[in-house]
């Protein structure tokens, strides 16, 4: 395990296109708050929220409650790419033969997913800090535990949703197929489509735990109840996708 972590870690740093994701993904966040504050005065004027106003906390549930999610599209383009080029080059038959090596490297994936996600939050951070003071003038961080769980309960999510996407590039061995089932999960299509399907089936309630639905839902932690749902909905997520993808690897034909 310790030495395919190893590899993995090695060709995480040296990723180029790790890198200009990051870059791309500051840029255009800086961009997109430069344009709320263009559209900021007519939106309060219209009813809309007041995002000059908002803390870090509430301006980061704002934002990510935009559908698309960028962030998931981003994680979606490097998931995608890390796994598919490594299959795609034959690497793995070097090791593939062991068992263990076939449920090592899943892991491994998930750690690098972990990694990736956890920089392009502070890459958030960071460019949010940046457009919030130069087109705002407002760098207030709000409630400090409120924030930390938010960080958390969102980091677990967006974790999640990388491991969705590895089990998906697992399943399809495409890089192609695979990005363009990332990018229908990325715009949440299952999500509108449980909607869709509860507006017709009187007692239906199961949208509101579907992954992306609970990521991109503006949420309350400091009431216990949606702090659990949340914690919970992330955690059988993972636990499934990683099992599901960890069950096919193990039975994959490398031939």
């Amino acid at each position: 395990m310790l030495n395919i972590f190893k590899m993995d870690v090695y060709r995480f740093v040296r990723n180029k296109t790790m890198y200009i994701l990051l870059l791309l993904f500051c840029g255009f966040q800086i961009f997109g708050t430069f344009m709320l504050q263009q559209y900021s005065q007519e939106a309060e004027q219209g009813g809309g929220v007041a995002v000059n106003r908002l803390n870090a906390s509430e301006f980061m549930q704002y934002t990510m409650s935009q559908t698309p999610s960028w962030m998931l599209l981003y994680i979606t383009v490097f998931v995608v790419y890390f796994y598919i080029s490594e299959y795609q080059s034959g690497f793995g038959k070097n090791y593939m033969s062991m068992r263990r090596a076939r449920i090592y490297t899943v892991f491994s994936k998930m750690l690098i997913s972990a990694m990736f996600v956890g920089l392009l939050f502070l890459t958030l951070l960071v460019s949010d800090w940046i457009g919030r003071s130069l087109f705002f003038e407002n760098t207030t961080l709000g409630d400090l535990a409120f924030f930390v769980k938010l960080l958390i309960g969102q980091f677990l999510l967006h974790w999640a949703f990388a491991i969705l996407i590895l089990c998906v590039s697992v399943l399809c061995k495409n890089m192609l197929v695979s990005l363009i089932v990332g990018f229908v999960l990325a715009l949440n299509i299952p999500g509108m489509l449980l909607s869709a399907l509860e507006s017709l089936v009187n007692g239906l309630n199961i949208s509101q735990y579907w992954l992306v639905n609970t990521l991109v839902r503006i949420k309350d932690f400091n009431h216990a109840g949606e702090t659990i749902q949340t914690l919970a909905v992330a955690i059988v997520a993972m636990a499934l996708f990683a099992a599901i993808a960890v069950r096919y690897k193990i039975r994959e034909d490398l031939n």
